[in-house]
């Protein structure tokens, strides 16, 4: 009997490309590691049995686990973590949708360079069969945001234009009504089955952590709600390149380039009615017309292959294999690492190390004791880029001879986390490089407590010690006693992580611990701390797992 559209869709060989895109995405604080190290022991057993669930029409999506993480205007996102069986659901439809519509998506790249789709999701499950290096949904997100910039920079070199007219859409993906998916999608022949269980998943899947949103809104965090989002702007960005504007989207970020500053009020007037046909808003206070000049260039910097800001002309600056390469997002690449011998390149790469330094410090001393509102995004950019730099330059030395890096660098990434939370990741990345933070244990904990209502930032923090052994017992008491006190499940998690990687088994402390577990009623922290266990390969007795977890 031919199986219908819905049934090949969700079919065991279909659920295995989406098994592959989800543990190759790059998205790693939006994945259920705990639910993937489930599946992962018997992947077709359970992709069969998923498959069969769903075929007879019995599978029913579960509330995700969300949290909220910064922007930089001080608002935050709501990101969602889908436990695997959801994961694979949505990520079956969106190879589905992908898959017919690549071609159409395709025809406007020279416009949009947000979440392209890799050139292989039109070949569906026929990609399988090729064992393909890897099976990422989309580009990597350097190649399109680069085609971004120079498109950009080459209309800006041309001289046609004197205006530019910046925008974006207000909560773009939390505020995206379901009835505009569904419509937008039917119009696009999706299989009507199909919608039908998106409907009932996106409905589950929606809102913040405290309440769901029904009929309004989509998780932040897979890859398949990037691709709607794009579905929707596609009419956007027809009728901009119809127009002949010099249109370009990123995302949700807009920018039109024209030579009066009427002639972009007119289109934006246009664009504010089109997407408000879609139930979209523009953003007022990002909404700006500005003339281009000499101090408003409108000029970006281009990223080398490993996502770090670079002078076009100027990408050779430091040797290639000191910039970082991010496993997640390639393959293994050649380089000429090993045709230099260490003579040459420890003293190429202590030499850059000092550049960096010497930046970073002088940007601290101007600007510690200023507002960090008026740091400018170019000086904001370049800390950032000299602070990923400095990360990659002192892995390779500790991996090469053995280096510690300089503590009089702790105080500059501690500053780095004040004045830009929403990229707190990239300093704790920089102080986990220290392999005894005891000093700064009250320093860091006075950002820690600055950030009350930032759960991410708090999270982050606390990573900075998960493999802190040198922690005294007053230090993992208080932390013990912060667990109940604390009503963020992403915090509690953090504090977890820490005393589970610093006691030992045999004591009354790691009882006291025990019992905090026990009791703990979010179940992703739970199945969080059982995948930290698990990965970890701490020796806690099976009696103690089985209180714990059953």
């Amino acid at each position: 009997m031919k199986k219908s559209t819905y049934e090949k869709c969700f079919s065991k060989t279909s659920l295995k490309l989406s098994w592959e895109r989800v543990i190759s995405s790059v998205g790693a604080d939006a994945k259920d590691y705990f639910g993937i190290g489930v599946f992962s022991r018997n992947t077709d057993i359970v992709l069969e049995e998923l498959s069969k669930l769903i075929i007879s029409e019995k599978y029913q999506p579960k509330r995700p686990f969300k949290y909220f993480e910064p922007k930089k205007s001080g608002t935050q996102r709501t990101k969602t973590v889908l436990n695997i069986e959801d994961a694979l659901v949505f990520q079956a439809i969106s190879n589905h949708i992908a898959e017919l519509e690549y071609s159409n998506l395709n025809e406007t790249n020279e416009s949009v360079f947000g979440s392209v789709l890799n050139k292989d999701v039109s070949k569906g499950i026929k990609l399988l069969d090729e064992e393909p290096e890897n099976f990422y949904f989309f580009e990597f997100y350097v190649e399109p945001y680069n085609r971004f910039i120079n498109s950009i920079n080459e209309i800006l070199e041309s001289g046609q234009v004197t205006h530019i007219l910046e925008t974006d859409i207000t909560g773009f993906f939390d505020t995206i009504p379901h009835s505009t998916i569904l419509l937008e999608l039917k119009n696009r022949n999706i299989d009507t089955k199909i919608l039908e269980l998106l409907s009932k998943c996106l409905n589950v899947w929606s809102g913040t952590r405290d309440s769901a949103t029904y009929g309004v809104g989509i998780p932040q965090g897979p890859a398949g709600s990037f691709l709607i989002a794009n579905i929707i702007l596609d009419s956007l960005d027809r009728f901009a390149i119809k127009k002949g504007l010099h249109y370009y989207r990123f995302m949700d970020d807009i920018r039109i380039y024209g030579k009066s500053r009427n002639e972009l009020i007119q289109n934006l007037v246009q664009i504010d009615r089109h997407l408000k046909s879609k139930s979209l808003c523009l953003n007022s206070k990002k909404t700006q017309i500005e003339l281009i000049d000499e101090h408003n260039s409108g000029k970006e910097k281009v990223l080398d292959d490993y996502g770090i800001s670079v002078e076009k002309e100027n990408k050779e600056e430091i040797s290639r294999e000191i910039l970082e390469q991010n496993n997640t997002q390639f393959g293994e690449q050649e380089d000429s690492f090993e045709t230099l011998n260490s003579k040459e390149y420890i003293p190429i790469y202590k030499s850059a190390l000092k550049e960096y330094e010497k930046k970073l410090k002088q940007f601290y001393k101007r600007k510690v004791n200023n507002d960090f509102w008026l740091i400018e995004t170019s000086e904001m950019r370049d800390f950032l880029t000299n602070s990923q730099k400095w990360r990659t330059v002192i892995r390779i030395l500790k991996d090469e001879i053995d280096y510690n890096p300089s503590k009089s660098m702790i105080d500059i990434w501690l500053f780095g986390i004040r004045a830009f939370n929403w990229k707190t990741n990239n300093f704790v990345w920089n102080l986990q490089l220290y392999e005894n933070l005891t000093d700064y244990y009250e320093k860091v904990f006075s950002v820690f407590y600055v950030f009350n209502e930032y759960e991410w930032v708090q999270y982050q923090i606390l990573s900075i010690f998960k493999e802190a052994s040198y922690l005294n017992l007053d230090q993992k008491q208080q932390f013990l006693q912060a667990i109940p006190k604390t009503e963020s499940p992403l915090v509690r998690l953090g504090y977890f992580k820490i005393l589970l990687q610093t006691i030992t088994t045999d004591t009354r402390f790691f009882q006291s611990v025990a019992e905090l577990i026990k009791e703990e009623k979010n179940a992703y922290v739970k199945n969080s701390i059982l995948d930290s266990i698990n990965r970890s390969h701490f020796k806690i007795p099976i009696e103690t797992l089985k209180n714990w977890f059953l």
